[in-house]
């Protein structure tokens, strides 16, 4: 049974210049897929403004939604970095694909997820990407922590002090509105409602 491919480039156009063109990558592709005895079914491109970071890939997006009417057994690009701009990216894009029973390849990386070995690196990538989301978290904590050390609160500003609440009933029963009084005691609306509401 012939197996369809699907190939999938993208290049910033800010490094275009120095010869990562989608041109070059297509080569070394269909010269891997000739060796496979691959059939490509469709070619997906992107070129994306280097300045442009959050820049959506059309050709990306469209391969997902192909990939969903499994219109191709495996996606083949030349790097891992084509599938994704973070590691988060790419093992979500590697996660959508392994449901859908849609193999991913990149050649340049000697990664193919329908092969045993692929699907063990699948496996280390992902634990590779829990364990950054956990020192994230880890040095967040730590982060808050040395702030309350050094005798920093943290949180939204919040009234204790009962003069500066009787300056909010007065300032109320003078006909002040919400918002005047807010500016003249310097906090936000939502605190001045929320101490009206204790003496309602």
């Amino acid at each position: 049974m012939t197996t369809k491919v699907a190939l999938y480039c993208r290049v910033s156009t800010s490094t275009d210049k120095h010869g990562q063109t989608t041109e070059n990558q297509l080569r070394e592709l269909t010269a891997y897929c000739d060796r496979m005895d691959y059939q490509v079914t469709k070619i997906y491109e992107d070129q994306i403004s280097g300045a442009k970071t959050r820049e959506k890939r059309p050709a990306y997006n469209e391969l997902c939604k192909d990939a969903f009417l499994k219109k191709f057994d495996v996606v083949i690009a030349w790097d891992v970095s084509r599938f994704g701009r973070s590691l988060k990216e790419f093992v979500s894009f590697l996660a959508d694909m392994d449901d859908k029973g849609i193999g991913v390849v990149a050649v340049k990386n000697g990664l193919d997820t329908s092969s045993s070995t692929g699907k063990m690196m699948m496996k280390m990538i992902g634990v590779m990407e829990e364990w950054n989301r956990e020192m994230l978290v880890e040095r967040t904590k730590s982060g808050l922590a040395r702030t309350r050390a050094n005798g920093t609160k943290l949180g939204r500003k919040k009234i204790t002090n009962p003069r500066m609440t009787a300056q909010i009933i007065s300032l109320r029963n003078e006909n002040k509105s919400i918002r005047a009084i807010a500016t003249m005691v310097g906090v936000s609306t939502a605190t001045i409602q929320r101490e009206l509401r204790k003496v309602a």
